[in-house]
């Protein structure tokens, strides 16, 4: 997982793309249930 912090909030890779998200924290959360999701 990879992203950075800007002003905004966080902005984190998914897919090739960089999507913003309020924190770090949301990020992981998304890819966790992202990951979860692709399992099924």
């Amino acid at each position: 997982m990879r992203g950075y912090f800007t002003a905004s909030g966080f902005y984190g890779l998914v897919d090739g793309r960089y999507m913003l998200f309020s924190s770090e924290s949301e990020y992981y959360e998304y890819m966790e249930a992202a990951g979860e999701e692709e399992a099924s």
